[in-house]
Formats: structure tokens, C-alpha cells, sequence
């Protein structure tokens, strides 16, 4: 669900971290700035992390703050116009100014109209533009910012807005400070996921990227737990998971499932890893999905606020369980 940058000095940005948001973000690549008075945008979609280096060599010495997009696709077309940032406001179009925008988050909550175009190119097309066009000073009323928001749920928005040569993020609090770096509208999308779409993690103590694909073995320092991933008698689908390993990096697999059993028919019995066990707990009990059935939305949201980590294992989980 992409990953948004917010830096006030685009040097402090390293290539490690530039090069594992890309590896989990890979549908597309996208800068703003403002220099000597104007609003500057580039989008690409890479086919490579090179792609990428060469467009940032030429901007990353800039002395000026930039918005940096990484695009993990989940709807529209996977091509250059819908690479973000996405254009809000034009003066060329008669506008007082130039306002683009980037978004980080699983689904806008806009009429999905136009074929083969992504949420947050029709969100800015029939939300955004027809109240800003009309007001451009919208964009910094306190009440239209708390609608917006809580409009949009836990999504992020960066704006960038020529005019005042500002930067304004929606739901700022959702993101993170990163020393050194700026403002993360998430750290999931440089974290490994469980169920593969994403295998790269930025480890930012060490400034470097671990890998933790299929092919490698991944260890914490002081134990051994890792991630790895297995063969299975479901139609020879490789399922991820969190296993235990010796020092040696050799994988302690759980007790197979007999040939034609299924994930509904039988759980793996695989154990929690240790960084993780506090974190799959909530209020001294393990989370389970049964709790989130009664709990309502906002409780929901509370508890991802709380316990990011823990809720992304549960849900994770939980998908890969059906998937299979």
C-alpha cells in the first residue's frame, strides 16, 4: 500500500532505504518540489532500482525539501500517469496555484468511475478538485482537515502547494518520524510481510537492507528465530512463515500435514516467534479474531494505534489460512 517520504533534506536519504522501499514498492516512483519559485514533479515507473537511482542522482543533492512516492499497486493501471504524486490544482488551468498530492493507504473512499484508473486518481478528481478549485484556502481550515480526515479513515495525504511553498499532511500522526530521514507515512511497506508480497526489510541501526525471500534465512541477533518458508502438500503452493532455525541457519520444520489435508482442515502447529510474542498480546490475552468480532470500528482502529505489529500478524495470517 505504498510508502510516502516526507524530507526536509533529500541527502540524508540512503540508498538502502531507497532501495528496499522500491523492491516492496516497485509499481512506480514519483518526487515534488518546489525550486527557485515553481513546483517540480517526476514520476517513472521503474523497471529496476537503477531506474531509480538515476532519476534521484539528479535531485537528491537539492537543498529543499521533497515528497518521495514508492507505488504498490491495488487498483488502476500500472503505468506512469498513475504513479503519484497526482495533480489537484493547475494555474494553468486558471487556478491561483499549483497543489499536487500523494497518498498512502488501502482504499480511498471515492466512486471508483473512470475504467482502469486508481483510487487516488478518482479522489482527487471528484473530491478533492471540486472543493479546492472553488476554495484553495480549504486546504488549511481546521474543520475541512478534520472531515477530510476523518473522511479518509487512517489513510495518508501529502500535499504539496506552490503558493505557500508548504508541505500539509492528513493524519500526519498515522506516520513516523524516522531520525535522519523525515516523515514515514508507514514502516509495514519496508518490513517483510508473511505472505510474500513484500520480502526486503531496511534495518535503519545498520542502514542496510536483509533479505528474507524464500532463498534466504533470516535470524535476529540474539536468538534463533527467523522467517522461512516451506513446501506443502496444498497443489505445491510454498507457504511463508515464521520457523525456527538453528545457528547454522538449518530450518526445525513442523510436523507435515498428511497428503489431502488442508489449512481448514488442520492449523500449522508452528510456534510464535520470540519478537513477536508481546507483541501478538492484548490486555495479557492472545489476539484472536473472535475479539475483533466484537469490537467496534473505532476499537478496531484503537487497537492498531496500540498494536500495529500484533494486529498486522493476526490479519496476515488470517489471510494466508484462506488463501491456502
Amino acid at each position: 500500500m505504498c510508502l510516502i517520504i516526507a524530507t526536509k533534506n533529500p541527502k540524508q536519504l540512503s540508498s538502502a532505504l531507497m532501495e528496499t522501499a522500491y523492491e516492496n514498492n516497485s509499481d512506480g516512483f514519483g518526487l515534488m518540489f518546489v525550486h527557485k519559485g515553481q513546483l517540480h514533479t517526476r514520476k517513472i515507473v521503474p523497471k529496476t532500482f537503477n531506474d531509480i537511482e538515476k532519476l534521484w542522482d539528479k535531485y537528491k543533492s537539492m537543498d529543499t525539501p521533497m515528497g518521495i512516492h514508492f507505488r504498490f499497486a491495488t487498483n488502476g493501471d500500472t503505468n506512469k500517469s498513475m504513479s503519484h504524486p497526482f495533480e489537484v490544482l493547475s494555474k494553468a488551468k486558471g487556478d491561483d496555484r499549483d497543489l499536487w498530492v500523494m497518498h498512502n493507504g488501502p482504499q480511498l473512499p471515492t466512486p471508483m468511475i473512470d475504467n482502469n484508473k486508481s483510487d487516488t486518481h478518482q479522489f482527487v478528481k471528484w473530491v478533492l478538485r471540486p472543493q479546492l478549485s472553488a476554495n484553495p484556502n480549504l486546504l488549511y481550515n481546521a474543520e475541512w482537515q478534520e472531515m477530510i480526515e476523518e473522511l479518509i479513515g487512517t489513510d495518508k495525504l501529502l500535499f504539496l502547494d506552490s503558493k505557500t511553498k508548504e508541505f500539509v499532511i492528513f493524519n500526519e500522526d498515522h506516520g513516523t518520524d524516522m531520525d535522519n530521514v523525515g516523515w514515514l507515512s508507514n514502516t509495514y511497506s519496508i518490513q517483510p510481510t508473511s505472505y510474500g508480497k513484500r520480502d526486503k526489510y531496511y534495518d535503519d541501526k545498520t542502514d542496510t537492507i536483509k533479505d528474507v525471500s524464500d532463498t534466504s534465512k533470516w535470524c535476529y541477533e540474539d536468538d534463533d528465530w527467523g522467517y522461512g518458508s516451506y513446501g506443502n502438500s496444498y497443489g505445491n503452493i510454498t507457504r511463508h512463515h515464521y520457523g525456527h532455525y538453528n545457528r547454522n541457519g538449518v530450518e526445525i520444520k513442523p510436523t507435515p500435514l498428511a497428503s489431502g489435508v488442508g489449512v481448514q482442515d488442520k492449523q500449522l502447529d508452528l510456534p510464535l516467534p520470540k519478537q513477536d510474542a508481546d507483541e501478538t498480546m492484548w490486555n495479557g490475552k492472545a489476539l484472536r479474531m473472535e475479539e475483533l468480532y466484537q469490537m467496534d470500528k473505532d476499537e478496531i482502529i484503537e487497537l492498531c494505534e496500540e498494536n500495529p505489529v500484533g494486529m498486522g500478524c493476526l490479519v496476515s495470517e488470517e489471510i494466508v489460512g484462506n488463501r491456502a
